[in-house]
């Protein structure tokens, strides 16, 4: 890119992002969101750069990715939360690494492939799809994939990478902690769409409560981080981890649940 044009960009965009959020109405009652950076562990320095953002964010890893295990200590040793980014299987046949589960692995296989993945990202509490849009249409595999998360102690995350995906209903019928992903940050790698997207999943937070997003150690995507997430408090956003986000929704699940039989004794008749 011209340096001319990359110059407008980024003023462009810092005029954007000093604005954001202007349309939105405050709500009375805070907005939660988790955003989870995909796709660390290639890059040191962006992989830093990123977990260094000033908010509670999640951090995936992908497992045999060079850096993989020095970035998921310095995460937690930063005090954020981190992830195991598991690569699947995908229908464009996109090179996954040596740790992939694939359909055309034994069992045995498949579960060395996750143990090795595990124990190379310390201090994970939960787990993602990297890629995976064909593994995750596949309830046989989806199946003995959660009995592993369950085995470890984990939380999953659906990345939705194919609108076709039954790995959270898998995980669900395994009693997992689950949630899925509500928006892509950054299909598109500039300031204006990464904008639009952040805007979609406030907006997504405040109609539902709750939303989740995921972005990744981009540089044009953590230079629009850097700038907004200081901003959320003011717009009465609360930043939280993913797994304060699925005890949260647990804990509005289970008091909808006891409003509701509450209400069905009032309305019984006595004997």
């Amino acid at each position: 890119m011209p340096r001319a044009s990359l110059v407008v960009q980024i003023a462009l965009g810092a005029a954007l992002v000093l604005q954001l959020l202007a349309p939105l109405t405050l709500a009375a009652e805070p907005a939660y969101i988790s955003i989870i950076i995909d796709d660390i562990g290639h890059s040191p320095s962006a992989g830093k750069r990123a977990i260094n953002l000033p908010a509670d964010l999640t951090y995936a890893v992908i497992p045999d990715a060079m850096h993989a295990t020095q970035l998921a200590r310095y995460a937690h040793e930063s005090g954020k939360e981190v992830m195991l980014h598991m690569p699947m299987e995908n229908v464009h046949r996109r090179p996954m690494g040596s740790l992939a589960l694939t359909s055309g692995l034994t069992t045995d296989q498949f579960v060395s492939n996750f143990t090795n993945a595990v124990e190379r990202v310390p201090f994970a509490i939960g787990i993602n799809n990297h890629m995976g849009s064909a593994l995750t249409q596949e309830p046989g595999a989806m199946a003995l994939f959660m009995s592993l998360v369950r085995q470890h102690q984990l939380y999953f995350v659906d990345s939705r990478t194919t609108p076709m995906t039954v790995a959270s209903d898998m995980a669900q019928r395994q009693d997992i902690r689950t949630a899925s992903r509500d928006v892509f940050l950054d299909n598109e790698r500039n300031l204006f769409a990464i904008d639009q997207q952040f805007r979609k999943l406030i907006r997504k937070a405040r109609q539902k409560g709750s939303a989740i997003g995921i972005g990744h150690p981009y540089g044009v995507t953590l230079e629009y981080l850097e700038r907004a997430l200081p901003m959320m408090q003011a717009e009465n956003v609360q930043i939280i981890p993913v797994s304060d986000m699925l005890m949260r929704r647990n804990a509005l699940r289970q008091l909808a649940a006891k409003s509701s039989d509450s209400a069905e004794q009032v309305a019984q008749p006595g004997v």
